[in-house]
Parts: structure tokens; sequence; C-alpha cells
């Protein structure tokens, strides 16, 4: 048995269904069952995955909720060739994902993809603030 504690207004995915937590205080659920179960913050949503590293991201969560990793394949092949000639990091990020694949863990495949994604959404923040103070305009 899974055992979660949502805040209010979260929502977690299970397979192909989605439940939003209308509370006003943190909700312990416990989840029994084989369905992949997502969580809000290890999500993305379809209409953000605009860079490769994103369009991954979804299409492993897809993956992973929806049960059809073999459907999926080409695209994984093309999305991660591209991941892969961005950076020696984000090449190291596609060898993490495999890894978990082999080991048919998609749920840590999407939270490697995830933690990259905030990681350098962080970075990338951090180098626009250090461009503003460059400028004088901070």
């Amino acid at each position: 048995m899974l055992k979660l504690a949502i805040k209010p207004g979260e929502k977690i995915y299970i397979g192909r269904s989605t439940l939003l937590i209308r509370a006003d205080t943190t909700v312990t659920v416990y989840i029994d069952g084989d369905q992949p179960v997502l969580k809000d913050r290890e999500a993305i949503d379809p209409q953000t995955a605009v860079t490769p590293v994103a369009q991954l991201h979804l299409l492993l969560q897809e993956m992973y909720l929806h049960g059809q990793a073999t459907h999926h394949m080409v695209r994984y092949r093309e999305l991660t060739q591209i991941v892969e000639m961005q950076s020696a990091e984000s090449a190291n990020l596609v060898k993490t994902i495999e890894r978990w694949l082999i080991e048919d863990n998609h749920y840590m495949a999407i939270r490697a993809v995830a933690r990259f994604a905030q990681h350098h959404a962080q970075a990338g923040l951090m180098d626009f603030v250090a461009e503003e103070i460059d400028r004088g305009d901070l």
C-alpha cells in the first residue's frame, strides 16, 4: 500500500485517471493496487512541454501512466538523440534514464528528468538575474 501526503489543490495521476484533492489542509491518501501513481510535482503539463527535455519528460510520463512503452519507442529514440546532443550533462541524463528503463522503473526515469529540468530552470533564472545585475537593471 502506498501512502502519500497531498497538499490542498495538488493532483495525483493514477494510470489514466487524475485525482484532485480539494481540502484546506494536507491530506494523507492510501493507494492499494498496481496502477502507476505520479504526484503533480513530478508530472508535466502537455502545453508546457516545448523543449526536447520537456517533451522527453512528457513521453516518459505517458509511457509510465498509460503502460504503452513499446508504442512510444520511435519517438523516445528521436528525443533521446536530440537531448544527448545538447550537452555532456544532457547525455548523462539520457544514460541515467536508460538505466532506469532497463530496470523497468519508469517512475525513477521521470524523477531524473524532472529534477534535471528543475535544476536547469533554476540555473536559467540565476543566469537571468546575473545578466540583469550586470546591466544594472536589478
